[in-house]
């Protein structure tokens, strides 16, 4: 079953993968960047009271001007400072809801860039380490030679946990590169995971698989070398340039 926030995924693999030839991970990464401020900001163009909001912000510049050349005593100040506030309140009133549904396309490309540029499964599996909850169980990679399922597939990656008594509890194909594996959550009706989950009622509550993580930049610490670097670095750009030229408040 696919979660809310994964129906566009096929649509954004298809496209990402047309471009593959043409553009290298991280230049396909600045333009995801740039498609999702500019479906965002224009959401926001449209949702949002833009005249409303261009005299909200001009009587909350006035009562702030007010505020700041008051040179009485505090208690007398303080219907100036209700009125800032309430300037400004109103202010956060009109953008809240607005901001909150242009920021969908950006929750769609997210969830599809987490899986698509996030991590990956290497030629050689027998380094990544794997771990479960409860503990106690035995928790390892299946290889070909004692995998029944691996006939005339070379592309079968499994695991397999045993209870202590080494009987097997559960048998795992890796088809997509996920880090964890568990039971269906209520939060899985909006991020679904794409190898399905542990039977519910079973004893085996959670997988973490430590997979490699993809690095798209070739140079600086690993925390700037995967997608979140680039693309955001692309989505915050684009959107500050896209406010600016168009005068969005």
């Amino acid at each position: 079953m696919t979660g809310l926030f994964d129906l566009a995924s096929p649509l954004l693999t298809a496209l990402d993968r047309s471009l593959a030839p043409l553009i290298p991970p991280a230049g396909r990464l600045a333009v995801w960047g740039l498609v999702a401020a500019s479906l965002s900001m224009a959401l926001y163009a449209v949702l949002s009271p833009q005249q409303r909001l261009r005299e909200g912000k001009a009587a909350a510049a006035e009562a702030r001007f007010a505020l700041e050349a008051y040179e009485g005593q505090l208690k007398d100040a303080m219907p100036l400072i209700v009125q800032v506030q309430k300037r400004a309140l109103a202010q956060l009133g009109l953008v809240l809801g607005p901001a909150v549904l242009a920021s969908l396309p950006i929750l769609f490309m997210i969830v599809w860039l987490s899986g698509a540029y996030g991590h990956f499964i290497p030629e050689s599996v027998a380094s990544v380490r794997l771990s479960v909850e409860p503990p106690g169980m035995i928790v390892r990679w299946l290889s070909e030679a004692e995998d029944r399922w691996a006939v005339g597939s070379d592309a079968a990656v499994r695991i397999e946990v045993s209870d202590p008594d080494r009987q097997m509890v559960e048998r795992v194909e890796l088809t997509a590169a996920v880090t964890s594996l568990h039971k269906r959550r209520w939060w899985n009706l909006l991020i679904a995971n794409p190898i399905g989950y542990l039977p519910p009622d079973g004893a085996l509550e959670r997988i973490e698989i430590a997979l490699p993580r993809q690095d798209v930049l070739g140079f600086g610490p690993d925390w700037l070398r995967g997608w979140e670097s680039v693309f955001f670095t692309a989505l915050v750009a684009a959107s500050l340039g896209i406010k600016a030229v168009f005068r969005l408040v």
